[in-house]
């Protein structure tokens, strides 16, 4: 008797609203969950893979990002977040799995924010050890975009708008030219030339 009152007491599903207001924010949620798991999961994971293997091959640039591993560390936080109001809109949402996706959430979310500074410290420093140098002019100043570390000093060059020169040294890595600062900085004058050119 006792046990199939604790089954009846963990299996009971807690009364939520069941309005449409309701159904439409756990709808948004979920969306919003999934979209950002997904872009999560493409855009950090091609970073990594994309940052790593240019460092391996000596790339003329790297862009790496402190976001890339805490992205993909924080995935469960917005799955749990998906799956709770996945539960929510079809009413079956019982306390134990309430507490457990709950628990999944924080523990997930805080680990997500105190990867974020070591995993930060950690990639500089290693980034640097391989012999790349900090480029602030290639840099964007976004909190949430990657920071461009040069293989030499001398090929960083103020540049204006910043990003179009960095697929110029893709197209001289991949023709196997070697660079020198004065080519470089021939190609960020040219850039920014053309740019204000627009303006005139």
């Amino acid at each position: 008797m006792s046990h199939n009152l604790m089954t009846t007491q963990k299996t009971q599903y807690v009364e939520v609203p069941n309005d449409l207001k309701t159904k439409l924010l756990a709808i948004s949620a979920i969306f919003i969950a999934l979209s950002v798991s997904a872009l999560l999961v493409y855009f950090c994971f091609y970073g990594l893979i994309d940052s790593f293997e240019r460092l391996n091959r000596g790339s003329y640039y790297v862009e790496i990002s402190a976001w890339d591993l805490p992205g993909l560390v924080g995935l469960p936080f917005l799955l749990s977040i998906g799956y709770g109001c996945t539960l929510l809109l079809f009413n079956r949402v019982t306390e134990k799995v309430r507490r457990l996706t709950l628990k999944i959430g924080v523990f997930f979310g805080v680990c997500f924010l105190v990867t974020r500074p070591f995993y930060g410290f950690w990639l500089s420093h290693y980034v640097e050890s391989k012999g790349y140098h900090f480029c602030w002019y290639y840099s964007n100043v976004s909190m949430m975009t990657p920071n461009v570390y040069m293989n030499q000093p001398d090929l960083c060059y103020p540049v204006n708008p910043k990003n179009d020169i960095l697929p110029w040294f893709d197209e001289q890595e991949a023709k196997g030219i070697v660079l020198t600062p004065d080519r470089v900085k021939a190609q960020a004058e040219k850039i920014s030339e053309a740019y204000e050119a627009q303006f005139r």
